[in-house]
Order: C-alpha cells, then sequence, then structure tokens
C-alpha cells in the first residue's frame, strides 16, 4: 500500500510539473510572437492629425490591436518592425506618420499629380517598443487638409508590425 501511495505521489507531482512547463511554454509563445495586419476596408477621408481606424483585423497574433481606435498596444518590451502602405488616386497628397506614446517614428508623404493615377506606396521602421506602449498611424499636420485613402481592384491601404526579438 505504502508503494503505491508512494508511487501516486511521484505521479501527481510529474503531472503538476508538467502543468507547469506547459503553461510556461504557451506564456512564452504569446510574448515572443507579437504580430498584426490589418487594412481599411473602405475608402477614407481624414483631416490633419487623424488617427488612421485601420478596421480589419486579417492577423492579429496575441490580440493586441484594437480595430475600433486604430491603436496596437505592445504587451512586451521589444525591437519591432512597422511597415503601412497607403493607397490613394491623382492629385492626393497624403502624409503619415508612425507614433509611439505620440512620438513620431517614422513619417511616409504620398504627392501624386493628376497624371499619376492609383498608386500605393510603403514604409519600413525599426524601433523599439516598451511594454504598454502605444503605436499607431496618424495623418501628419503638412502639405494637406484632407488625406484620402482609397481602396481601388483590392488594393487596400494596410498596416502591420513583427516583433523581431524581445528585450
Amino acid at each position: 500500500m505504502d508503494l503505491m501511495e508512494n508511487s501516486l505521489e511521484k505521479m501527481e507531482q510529474r503531472i503538476l510539473n508538467l502543468t507547469n512547463e506547459v503553461t510556461k511554454l504557451s506564456k512564452r509563445k504569446k510574448d515572443e510572437h507579437v504580430m498584426f495586419y490589418v487594412t481599411l476596408s473602405s475608402d477614407t477621408v481624414l483631416n490633419i492629425n487623424s488617427i488612421v481606424k485601420f478596421n480589419e483585423i486579417q492577423f492579429d497574433e496575441g490580440a493586441n490591436f484594437n480595430s475600433g481606435d486604430g491603436v496596437f498596444v505592445s504587451t512586451v518590451s521589444g525591437v519591432f518592425m512597422f511597415a503601412w502602405t497607403i493607397c490613394t488616386y491623382q492629385g492626393k497628397i497624403i502624409d503619415t506618420e508612425l507614433r509611439v506614446d505620440n512620438v513620431v517614428k517614422a513619417e511616409q508623404i504620398l504627392n501624386l499629380g493628376s497624371a499619376a493615377g492609383y498608386i500605393q506606396t510603403s514604409q519600413f521602421v525599426i524601433c523599439q517598443v516598451n511594454e504598454g506602449d502605444h503605436v499607431w498611424i496618424q495623418t501628419g499636420q503638412d502639405y494637406t487638409s484632407e488625406n484620402t485613402f482609397d481602396e481601388k481592384h483590392g488594393s487596400k491601404s494596410s498596416f502591420m508590425s513583427i516583433l523581431i526579438h524581445k528585450i
């Protein structure tokens, strides 16, 4: 009987150890795989200094992007790559910025003449983000008071990020 009780205690301890290990691995996976990709669902016109509310979540590992306000909140401190693509049409100018806790980290200016047609441009930036930081794309204050984001034949403005490494 003592032998069976001892074996049962050892099995219970092994199960507890395995449960703890699975919990650690699950948390590690969540912390190490932070990424999202979002798009605009339709044509959008924004004034200067407006957050671009990318409202279609295509992929969000960690559920950290809020499509209601267009803001990503980081759950980890690390080095991230951010990229955004803007689509507009002839005669339009769009000035956008990547902001991390309201600090401009990069800017993209798209200025199309009337003969240019529809064009998409992208901007990439690698920067450090701390746990709890808010990150978003916002129209800038230069060049125009009307920023027209256009959806044409499936080409959409988009915003994405991936954690390169955790700090």
